[in-house]
Formats: C-alpha cells, sequence, structure tokens
C-alpha cells in the first residue's frame, strides 16, 4: 500500500483532553519501535504495540511512501532488538478519526521527551492537500513537517530532537569552570561549534596540568600533558576541514613540537617500572631513576626556555577556540556533527582495518607500532562521539578496541625498552642484561601472537561498527 500522510508539531498534549471534550473515539497505546535497516530511500521497523507485534518496511520520500506491514511476534521484536541500528523509540500514541482520516497523536518518551507530534493518513494526495486542520487542533500546532525529513521516526531514531539548541560561547563558559562535565552535544549542530567546544575542554584539562608540572614535576601530570596534547592533535588532523586550513596547519605543527619535548623522559619512566618489578636489576633501576630526573628537570628548562612561544601558542589557541568567528569556518564548519562524527570515525575504520589485515608473523614492530596509532585514534573519537551511536556493535567494539589498543601499547613499550637497554654499559652485567634482553624478546612475541590471535575478531567487530556507522551520513 501507499502511505500518505501529513505531521505536524504539537505545542503539547493539551489536544488530548480536547478531544475526549468533544467525545471522539480515542484509543490509547503503548508503542516501542526499532529500526533494523535504514538508507535514504528504505527502512525496516519492528513495532510493539500494547502487546501487538509488527514488522513494517517503508520505501521513498516526502508525502507518500510505499508501506508493507505485516504481523510477527515477541521472539522476532526480541532478536530484532539485538540488531537495532538505531536507538528505540518509545511514545504513547492516540488513535482516532476526524473526517474520516485516520489521526493520531503521539507523544515521545525518553530522549525524544518533549515532542508531540498530530499525523493524519490519506487514501489519495488530493485529499491530503485539501485537508483542513479542524480549529481546535490547529491552536495548537507549532509547525508542518510532512517534507521535514529530520522528523521521520527513523530520523529521530539515528539523530534525536532537531530543535536541540546549543550555545557554544556559553558552554565554554561553564567548561572553563567544571572541565569536568560530559559533553552531550546534539546532533543537529555545526561541527565548528561543536569542536570548539571539545577543544576547549581539553585544553582547559591541558592547561590545569601543565600548571602542575611545572610547579611540582610530577610525573603523572606530564603523562596527562602529553595524552591532552596527543588527543587534540588527533582530532585537529581529523577536523582539518571543520577549520580553515592554514590555521589548523599552523597548530598542528606548533602542538606538534611541544609534544616531542615530554616524550624520551615518559619511555624510561615506564622502564623503570618494569625493571623494578625484577630481581637483581635494583642498580640499573636506580641509574635510570636518576636520568629520568635529570630528563625531568631538562623537560621543565626546555619548557621554560620555550615558555614565552608556548605560551603564545596557547593563548592563540584559547583566543581561537573562544572567538568562534566564521572567518576561521572550515569548508565542512556547518556540517551536523553527529553526521560528521559518524564519517570521521567509519574514515578511522577502514584505515584502522587495512592496517590490521596488513599484520603477519613477519611483520616489524614498526608496522604494529603504526597500527597501535590508528586504534588511538578511533578511541578519541569514541570517547568523544561514541556515546551518541546507541547500537550494540558500537559499544562491543568500543570496548574491544580499548583492550586492543593497551595490548599494542604494551608491545610498543617493551620495544622501546630494547632499544634502552642497547644502550646500557656492559661489563659484569652483561649475563644478566642478556637474560633480561631475552625476558623481553618473548614478551614481544607473546603480544605479537596476542594481536594476531584476536585479529579477525575485531576486523569482524569493526566491520559491523562500520556498517552501522554508514546509516547516519549516507
Amino acid at each position: 500500500m501507499i502511505e500518505i500522510e501529513r505531521k505536524f508539531i504539537l505545542r503539547d498534549a493539551a489536544v488530548i483532553n480536547e478531544l475526549k471534550a468533544r467525545d471522539i473515539d480515542v484509543q490509547q497505546k503503548e508503542v516501542t519501535q526499532i529500526y533494523i535497516k535504514i538508507t535514504p530511500l528504505e527502512e525496516i521497523r519492528f513495532r510493539e504495540a500494547s502487546g501487538v507485534f509488527t514488522i513494517t518496511q517503508k520505501s521513498g520520500v516526502g508525502l507518500a511512501r510505499e508501506e508493507n506491514e505485516s504481523e510477527t511476534d515477541a521472539k522476532s521484536f526480541k532478536k530484532a532488538l539485538k540488531n537495532a541500528v538505531a536507538a528505540p523509540i518509545k511514545k504513547t500514541r492516540f488513535l482516532f478519526r476526524l473526517d474520516g482520516a485516520v489521526c493520531n497523536v503521539d507523544i515521545f518518551h525518553g530522549a525524544l521527551e518533549g515532542l508531540v507530534t498530530f499525523e493524519a493518513e490519506f487514501s489519495d494526495e488530493r485529499e491530503a492537500a485539501e485537508f483542513s486542520l479542524p480549529e481546535f487542533i490547529a491552536a495548537h500546532i507549532v509547525s508542518e513537517v510532512t517534507e521535514d525529513e529530520r522528523y521521520k521516526n527513523k530520523n529521530l531514531a539515528l539523530f534525536g530532537l532537531p530543535q536541540g539548541s546549543f550555545d557554544a560561547q556559553k558552554s565554554i563558559e561553564i567548561l572553563q569552570n567544571s572541565p569536568e562535565l560530559e559533553l552531550n552535544l546534539p546532533s543537529y549542530i555545526g561541527a565548528m561549534d561543536a569542536m570548539r567546544t571539545v577543544f576547549f575542554q581539553i585544553f582547559t584539562a591541558l592547561n590545569k596540568h601543565l600548571n602542575e608540572y611545572a610547579s611540582s614535576g610530577d610525573a603523572e601530570a606530564l603523562h596527562q600533558i602529553r595524552i591532552n596534547l596527543r588527543k587534540t592533535r588527533s582530532l585537529l588532523k581529523i577536523f582539518t576541514p571543520v577549520f580553515d586550513r592554514k590555521t589548523a596547519c599552523y597548530f598542528l605543527l606548533n602542538f606538534k613540537k611541544l609534544a616531542e619535548l615530554t616524550n624520551q623522559k615518559r619511555d624510561i619512566d615506564v622502564f623503570c617500572e618494569f625493571l623494578q618489578k625484577q630481581k637483581g636489576f635494583e642498580s640499573l633501576a636506580s641509574e635510570l631513576e636518576i636520568l629520568s630526573k635529570t630528563l625531568a628537570q631538562s623537560v621543565q628548562a626546555e619548557l621554560e626556555l620555550q615558555s614565552d612561544e608556548a605560551n603564545e601558542i596557547l593563548r592563540d589557541w584559547e583566543v581561537f577556540l573562544r572567538e568562534g568567528s566564521d572567518f576561521f569556518k572550515g569548508e565542512l564548519g556547518d556540517a551536523p556533527i553527529k553526521k560528521l562524527a559518524a564519517k570521521s570515525m567509519r574514515a578511522q575504520i577502514l584505515r584502522l582495518k587495512k592496517s590490521l589485515s596488513n599484520l603477519s608473523e613477519t611483520t616489524e614492530n614498526a608496522q604494529f607500532h603504526k597500527c597501535r596509532i590508528e586504534i588511538k585514534r578511533l578511541r578519541y573519537l569514541s570517547e568523544i562521539f561514541g556515546g551518541g551511536f546507541d547500537f550494540a556493535a558500537a559499544k562491543k567494539c568500543f570496548k574491544k578496541s580499548k583492550i586492543l589498543q593497551g595490548t599494542f601499547g604494551s608491545l610498543q613499550d617493551a620495544d622501546i625498552w630494547l632499544g634502552l637497554l642497547a644502550h646500557v654499559k656492559s661489563g659484569a652485567e652483561q649475563k644478566r642484561i642478556d637474560k633480561l634482553q631475552a625476558k623481553i624478546y618473548k614478551k614481544i612475541y607473546e603480544l605479537r601472537s596476542e594481536i594476531l590471535d584476536s585479529k579477525p575478531k575485531i576486523l569482524k567487530s569493526l566491520t559491523k561498527l562500520s556498517r552501522g556507522l554508514k546509516i547516519y551520513y549516507i
């Protein structure tokens, strides 16, 4: 059959009382619906309405769409729930007739709380065009959204409420005092406003740890500096088209310089932690701890020497984030953030899949380390945007990726340790050093084997996630 309907946004649900006051027969149903397939021209939906289960396939756009519906059962609905590609929609539906037309008012719940819609179905397009809203309903209408694809149920499931408001300037002010707040970015806001907010939250954390390290030389503060610089660079590289390209490249280059100051000290600190757990290497651990302290002083001194330049870069970055001028807006600055995030995550997944697929028993460690960087980039994206993609494959894949990143990180640490041992003086300690090298080689072999053994499962998981993300931007 052809579904021909018009859809309107209501101010609230008060119209229900007016329907009952006019003795119009109203049926009430509690509805849960999920989607297992969504494309620009097709959707497959499962629905439970007060204990009745149906499966519906719709195709087309706009006023008239082809619709095929049939009954199903609770078991099939439960199975579909596991394979849902978007968030479930929950609503209370009131069914009634007006001048022969089948109508309904939907009061949405959960993430769509506050949305109330009125729909009327017709037998042909002429009838739909000539339909005149009764005055008592028209008084509650905010706007007609028949042709607005954002208000189709499938897009409500994917993106949430279209009218979600967002003030980037106000959000930045709030984050300055409460940087630990969890960001909940509306799906339809422009990417530049969204990323300015994301970057400012990271900048606030970076500034905090820079001050901590400058005053105390704390190793954990240095580690957090590295993380926030790395996160900033990774995300800025991915979202460069959101901003003016020359400006983005300027910051990328300078943040790289800041990050390079801290790398060697962190590597030695991790190696010291490893040595402290090994018997018979107390003197070597002590020697490296002295070197670590020397490097700490060197890093602090270097930061002080470059403090004017570093402070200028950070001040420029803060001004850039706060200003939000269209002058700095790139070609994708106005793109809806959820669509752009989905596309960026999928592109990163494809890069990661390619990198993982090339790993084998004969692959050099350097290729494993490049793969680790790709996983890390996906993790940064998932930490910020992952919560907005509410389907099972996303949650499973993000969890597996986080675990796998830890394994890759351990492999890189072990590889660095071999390089550090190569510079240690031999003499009487050489036999024990050789023994330690053999132990590290064994660890490297085990970690490589663990990664290669888990490769088929993670590739399968990444493929499922890629398919799920694709529907958000095609």
